[in-house]
């Protein structure tokens, strides 16, 4: 139906905002922990630091492809529906968890309204609740790999 083709639409629209809000997450968090000093040294100079951040570096930018994915797919006419639920899933957890982890790298303050951390927290759960639960994202996903399996 033509609400179910823009609802399946919407998700890839909501991956993209997850997207973004991780991004922008990394964006401000990466100056702060060159700032943000402890034991007489900058943070970022502490490998495990160091790997959290290049950790949810490699989560955003899977999120990433999977969005851009999605949408290349829509837009050639594909079907798209599963990787559309796959990319809003999926960057709608990378989104949670890398506000989480940020929010945890600017320590006491990273709950602060003083910090805009703080609202990307925040923003970060409504990702997994609108266009569909993430619940609703696996049944979508399982739900058409099982008709591929069907008809294949």
């Amino acid at each position: 139906t033509h609400y179910a083709h823009h609802y399946h639409q919407g998700r890839i629209g909501i991956g993209a905002q997850m997207v973004g809000l991780a991004q922008g997450c990394l964006d401000i968090t990466l100056p702060y922990v060159h700032e943000r000093r402890q034991f007489g040294a900058p943070i970022a100079s502490f490998q495990a630091v160091q790997h959290q951040l290049a950790q949810l570096a490699v989560d955003v930018e899977a999120a990433r492809l999977l969005v851009y994915n999605a949408a290349r797919m829509k837009e050639n006419g594909l079907p798209f529906v599963k990787h559309a639920a796959m990319a809003k899933l999926f960057a709608s957890q990378v989104a949670q968890r890398t506000a989480a982890r940020c929010v945890e790298l600017h320590g006491g303050v990273g709950f602060t309204k003083d910090y805009a951390i703080e609202r990307f927290y925040r923003d970060s759960i409504i990702g997994s609740i609108y266009e569909g639960t993430s619940n609703m994202q696996l049944t979508t996903i399982a739900k058409l790999m099982s008709d591929e399996l069907a008809t294949s």
